[in-house]
Order: structure tokens, then C-alpha cells, then sequence
């Protein structure tokens, strides 16, 4: 009783400064998980000790994750670099602990006036400190919180927030249903980057996945902004020319697109008893928002790559975000205890 009067005054606390609207700080949606960015992001109905994934889903954190050690590499567009690094601890009748650290590095840039004179070069980066906690309360449900410090800094711009996310996992492992419920970026700006009032990207999210009974294959299907239903990109509108006015107009969007913005579905083959997992999804926001009318390409969708290989878990995603440029991420997972650490 007393770890749910916990939470629910937790989140009593952090809710009162949540934020909704137009929102800064999009970092802290970041996904370092090649596993979840293989499969269109936001993968959160899973339970299966992905330390990553509980970086942003803190209720999937479990006893069978202590000493658990994660390291991700994002080779993001225009050479920018992301790390992570996680690492989890079991307490007995207390619960999981973790710690994580995020960090992106955008490189240096040419700093110059209106009328182009060059003045200096500065640098950019984010990082985010995250900590959290994961603990069974029936042989089936798991919650979780994590609290995250967020540092930012862009030239002369520098902002930090406390966000916290928190989360309910129902796991069945006799017929390989999971579900999650995610309260994402619940929190407020410490020091905002301008006097404005800048807002956290506060979100909920709906998951679930089921692994078929007869073939190693599990499909997963992630419903995001329960918050909000109209997430249209004005940018990305129907547009046409008013043969009265001759003006350019924006035509409104179906209910059934609207709706399939919030979708992601997504795939896993698991071969060879565990040893290699095939990967792949569709992200259908990325692919209305970010194609071109003459050609669409493959944006929207993603696949990736997991193996066992000795004492260490290898996966790599590989994501279309835009005709741009695509998005390489690996990452390395191990257990310190199969050392003797």
C-alpha cells in the first residue's frame, strides 16, 4: 500500500507542472535503443530485461536485470554522435534501481552576423542523467518511475528540466501478451534557454505485444499522445490553390489519417532459439510528416538486427527519417555477473 501512496502523490507533484502545447527540450524523446528504433520507435510493450528500453520505460526494470550493463552509439545525420550508458542494480524487497546517462554531441559551428561576417565558432550539446526504479507488485504487474535531469547548452543558450516518467507493465508470459501504459515527460524547465515559457513534450502512450503461439514471431502496436489527437504537421497539410482567390489553401486531414498518425506497428523473428532476431516497423507520423509529394521513399519505415554472441547481446537498427540520410544505431549488453563481477 505504501509504494502506491507513493506514486500517486509522485505523480500528483510532477503533474501540476506538466506541460501541453507547442514543447522545447525534444531530446528527451531521443530513442538510444536500436532495438525500439528497428522496430519505429516508442517500443514500450515489451518484458524482457532491454535495459535501454527501461531508460524510458522504467516499469520493465526487474530482479532479472541486476547487473546489467548497456552501452548504445547513434550515428546520427551531419555527423552528429549520441552515447548512452546504463546500468541496473536489484534490491531485494525494495526493487530495481538504475542509472543511465545520455549525451549528444552536435559538434562545433561557425558563428556570424546578419550580413555574414564570421565572428567564432561555438559548440552544442545535450545530456540527460536519468535514475530508476522498477518493482513487481503482483506475479503479472510491474510500476516504475525514473527522474531525469536534462542539461542543454547552444552557443550562449543553456536550459536544464526535471522530467519524470512513470508506467505500469502487465506481463503474461504463458501467452507472451504484454501491455504498458507510459506517462512520458512529466516534469518542468529549471532554467528555460529564453524568458519565454518554454514547455516539456509531455505525452501518454498505450502499447502492446503479442508473441504468436505456433511461430517465434511477436508483433507489437504502440498508440502515442493519448493526450492529444490532432498531432497533424501544418507543414505537411494537403494543399491547393483557390480558383476564386487564387490564394494557396490548406485542406483538413481524414479522421482515419489523423488517427494514423498515433499509430506504430512493428515485427520481431526470433531465430535460432534466441541467437538472431529480425526486426522491422512503420512509423506512420514520420512517414506523413517527413516524405516528399514526388517521392516517398522508404521514410516511415525501419529494420534492425539482434544476436547473442558469447556472453554479449549485439543489435543494430538502421531508420529512415527522411530521403536525406538514414540512421545507424548498435548497441552492446551484457550481465557483469557472468564475469564474476
Amino acid at each position: 500500500m505504501k509504494y502506491k501512496s507513493f506514486l500517486f502523490l509522485f505523480f500528483t507533484f510532477f503533474n501540476s507542472f506538466s506541460q501541453n502545447g507547442n514543447t522545447s527540450y525534444q531530446f528527451l524523446n531521443f530513442e538510444t535503443s536500436p532495438r525500439s528504433v528497428a522496430m519505429g520507435g516508442d517500443l514500450i510493450s515489451i518484458y524482457d530485461n532491454d535495459l535501454l528500453i527501461s531508460q524510458k520505460v522504467p516499469s520493465i526494470l526487474s530482479s532479472e536485470m541486476n547487473n546489467d550493463l548497456s552501452f548504445s552509439y547513434v550515428d546520427y545525420f551531419a555527423d552528429i554522435n549520441i552515447v548512452s550508458f546504463s546500468y541496473a542494480k536489484n534490491f531485494k524487497d525494495i526493487g530495481c534501481l538504475s542509472l543511465g546517462i545520455i549525451s549528444a554531441d552536435y559538434g562545433e559551428f561557425l558563428s556570424a552576423t546578419e550580413i555574414g561576417e564570421q565572428n567564432s565558432i561555438f559548440s552544442a550539446s545535450d545530456q540527460i542523467i536519468n535514475f530508476g526504479f522498477g518493482r513487481s507488485i503482483s506475479n503479472r504487474i510491474n510500476i516504475g518511475f525514473n527522474i531525469n535531469y536534462f542539461n542543454s547548452s547552444y552557443e550562449s543558450y543553456q536550459s536544464s528540466a526535471i522530467t519524470s516518467n512513470i508506467s505500469s507493465t502487465y506481463h503474461n508470459s504463458e501467452n507472451g501478451l504484454h501491455s504498458t501504459l507510459l506517462f512520458k515527460n512529466i516534469g518542468r524547465p529549471v532554467n528555460a534557454y529564453t524568458s519565454d515559457n518554454e514547455k516539456i513534450p509531455f505525452e501518454i502512450q498505450l502499447g502492446l505485444s503479442k508473441k504468436l503461439d505456433h511461430l517465434p514471431f511477436r508483433y507489437s502496436i504502440v498508440y502515442n499522445n493519448l493526450n492529444k489527437f490532432d498531432i497533424s504537421n501544418e507543414y505537411s497539410l494537403n494543399s491547393f490553390t483557390n480558383n476564386n482567390s487564387g490564394e494557396i489553401e490548406f485542406s483538413d486531414e481524414s479522421i482515419a489519417k489523423t488517427f494514423l498518425r498515433h499509430i506504430i506497428i512493428s515485427g520481431e523473428l526470433n531465430l535460432f532459439k534466441e541467437n538472431l532476431f529480425v526486426r522491422g516497423g512503420f512509423n506512420f507520423q514520420r512517414r506523413f510528416n517527413n516524405t516528399l509529394d514526388s517521392y516517398a521513399g522508404l521514410v516511415g519505415f525501419s529494420f534492425g538486427l539482434g544476436m547473442k554472441v558469447s556472453k554479449f547481446r549485439i543489435n543494430y537498427s538502421r531508420s529512415s527519417y527522411h530521403l536525406s540520410g538514414q540512421i545507424n544505431s548498435f548497441s552492446l549488453n551484457t550481465n557483469l555477473s557472468t564475469f564474476g563481477i
